[in-house]
């Protein structure tokens, strides 16, 4: 339904565009053809569309960067930088396109890491505030064993832009894993207080919620269960659908075995989602079925994909309008009634609302020609 809408809303615009005599915007084509490959997974479908946005303007930096980005995560390494570079000779200083660059040549295999590093150095060069470089850059350091440049990148970023929790994230997490536990509450801390929101409340609002998260996972690690889980309660206070930090939380829960704990809250925060059908929802009801999976737990495991599918279908609406709607079936001396629905992953039988199986798409072809021939 998410992608659907997307979908719809771009269609729309694109028509209206027309109707009143103007012409197709390059940013309507960039923003729909990114709604295609990061959420319907149709690349080519959003090659064409990044296409349609160069078309009308050739110098659409934007769409270029985007394409660039989809081509890396691809691994069309040549396409990627063909992208890059073309922005590259009209827009020179453009440090997100420098980063996007960077990050490309990170990820080649046998890549050259003198080449990434001229990268993120002219993108710093361009753009000397830009926290998401200094992040990017020092990520890549420390991936190559320099731990102290990295923790060096991350102290210059939070001193340009303070309010960057990602980048305070990053940092904490270093010290963690490579520092004390001291420094990195003490880094935790300074990112808290740095990124607060006026209106955040106690825990200081959405922008911090990644650093309480991160500060629990620490404690959790340290043996401070009661601390972690004040760090992951002021997580979720922060920002109450904060995937990390119910999978955090829920993790280390399962891990001492208070499987109970875990799915309270698991099912709290499952509330908290509105909509079915978000990729939020989605990821959780995932998590929550692979905990109980580790934990041998099948049966309850079974039942919760089929709460989510039912959810799902719920959401949905949709049922398969040319098979027949019940079909009875005997199963020893019982009569049972079975209902063809359809969910994302295809068709499936319900009976009384629990999942009993997949059709697959040739029977339900097959079905479907035998009730018209009925009817």
């Amino acid at each position: 339904q998410g992608v659907n809408a997307g979908r719809v809303c771009y269609q729309t615009a694109e028509l209206e565009l027309q109707r009143a005599g103007l012409p197709a915007s390059s940013y309507v084509y960039t923003a729909w053809a990114s709604l295609e490959w990061k959420k319907g997974g149709d690349v080519k479908t959003a090659r064409t569309l990044f296409q349609k946005a160069l078309g009308r303007d050739p110098n659409c930096s934007a769409a270029w960067l985007q394409l660039g980005v989809m081509e890396t995560k691809k691994r069309h390494w040549d396409r990627a930088k063909k992208c890059f570079e073309t922005v590259l000779t009209f827009d020179q200083r453009n440090s997100r396109v420098l980063q996007a660059y960077a990050i490309m040549e990170s990820q080649k295999p046998n890549g050259d890491s003198r080449t990434a590093i001229d990268l993120f150095e002219r993108a710093l060069n361009a753009n000397w505030r830009d926290g998401g470089v200094y992040q990017a850059y020092a990520l890549y350091v420390l991936k190559l064993g320099d731990i102290d440049s990295a923790r060096d990148l991350l102290r210059r970023g939070t001193h340009v832009d303070r309010k960057h929790a990602a980048l305070w994230q990053a940092w904490g997490v270093l010290e963690t894993r490579f520092g004390t536990a001291e420094q990195a509450r003490d880094v935790f801390q300074q990112g808290i207080w740095s990124c607060a929101q006026s209106n955040g409340g106690q825990s200081g609002g959405s922008h911090c919620a990644r650093l309480w998260q991160a500060w629990g996972v620490l404690e959790a690690k340290e043996g401070d269960c009661m601390a972690a889980r004040q760090s992951f309660s002021r997580a979720l206070d922060a920002d109450s659908r904060n995937i990390a930090a119910v999978t955090a939380w829920t993790t280390m829960e399962a891990n001492l075995n208070n499987i109970k704990d875990a799915r309270l809250i698991y099912n709290r925060a499952l509330k908290r989602f509105p909509s079915a059908l978000s990729d939020g929802k989605t990821a959780l009801w995932n998590a929550y079925e692979q905990m109980e999976v580790r934990m041998g737990n099948i049966e309850e495991a079974r039942q919760i994909y089929q709460m989510s599918m039912r959810e799902s279908m719920s959401a949905k609406e949709e049922y398969f309008d040319e098979a027949p709607s019940n079909i009875s079936t005997s199963k020893g001396n019982a009569s049972t009634d079975y209902v063809l629905r359809q969910s994302e992953e295809g068709y499936v039988w319900m009976n009384n609302g629990s999942i009993e199986g997949k059709l697959p798409e040739s029977q339900v072809k097959k079905m479907s020609s035998r009730n018209r021939r009925l009817n």
